[in-house]
């Protein structure tokens, strides 16, 4: 049985007309932690060793850690760290990270670290945007894209890598969030609720061209691109429960990859676009697993 719906899944991303879903919950899955603290947002970094993600590390502190594949140890990201730092994210080659600080009462700013030369860039939208949330960097090095809350709505924006000049790229009502860019850097996918539900969208990296991807009940959150270009993993309650999905670029053939009680989110992909890393909600604990897609 296992067999066939791994089969079954990956037909379906071939484009081969199916109604099932793979039910199986042990598609090639590895526990990656054992810890069981509240975890959200891995990343896998750009070397292919490491997976970044926030951590509660006490009840008043989120904070950056890194978890070593191939030893399986943990530590700190940025050891010296005394706020909140959460939701990171990299530039194709690792030199640059992106992720929101919490400095003060109500307000989250914008780090941009170059970790080559020890600098960091910063964007501070100023108190009373408790808000903003999910930096992503432009391939190009040339924009850092994120959410931010407006009087019309959380739209998305950017500025430059210096933090500065900032533009929208949405101008809608309800909460646009999850920007990711495209590897090759022309399109951005997101989620949003401006037509009742969040659904996941993509546009052209300027804002331009708004498609809509996804057309079911719940919410289809947390969008990412595989890095050949070809798919896109999101977070979906569709069939009643958060799972993991998988679907073609086009939004064609969504497949679920998860099957489990608790919640399954935050997914993110390994560069060999053949795996995914996500958080696990089971018994009450929260740990990181990897899952290989069916061939």
């Amino acid at each position: 049985m296992h067999r066939l719906a791994v089969l079954i899944c990956w037909l379906a991303l071939l484009g081969v007309a199916t109604n099932f879903y793979s039910q199986d919950d042990s598609l090639a899955e590895q526990q990656l932690t054992s810890d069981g603290k509240w975890k959200a947002d891995p990343v896998v970094h750009p070397n292919g060793q490491e997976i970044i993600y926030t951590l509660q590390e006490t009840p008043t502190l989120l904070s950056l850690w890194r978890l070593h594949l191939a030893t399986g140890k943990t530590e700190r990201l940025h050891p010296d760290a005394n706020t909140n730092e959460f939701e990171i994210a990299y530039s194709p080659t690792g030199r640059y990270a992106a992720f929101v600080q919490n400095r003060a009462n109500l307000n989250l700013i914008l780090v941009i670290r170059d970790y080559q030369e020890k600098r960091d860039a910063i964007y501070d939208p100023g108190s009373g945007f408790a808000g903003m949330r999910s930096p992503a960097i432009s391939p190009d090095l040339t924009r850092v894209v994120f959410s931010i809350p407006t009087a019309t709505g959380q739209q998305i924006t950017c500025v430059n890598m210096q933090g500065q000049n900032r533009q929208f790229l949405t101008n809608t009502a309800g909460i646009n969030n999850w920007p990711r860019f495209s590897p090759d850097g022309k399109q951005i996918v997101f989620s949003s609720s401006r037509d009742g539900d969040y659904e996941i969208y993509v546009m052209d990296a300027q804002g331009e061209n708004v498609r809509r991807l996804t057309q079911s009940p719940g919410m289809d959150i947390r969008p990412v691109w595989s890095p050949d270009g070809k798919m896109i993993a999101f977070t979906s309650n569709r069939d009643g429960n958060y799972e993991i999905y998988v679907m073609n670029a086009d939004g064609s053939h969504p497949c679920r990859v998860t099957n489990h009680p608790g919640r399954d989110d935050y997914p993110w992909w390994f560069p060999d676009s053949q795996h995914l890393v996500y958080v696990s909600e089971r018994a009450g604990r929260f740990d990181l697993y990897k899952v290989r897609l069916p061939r």
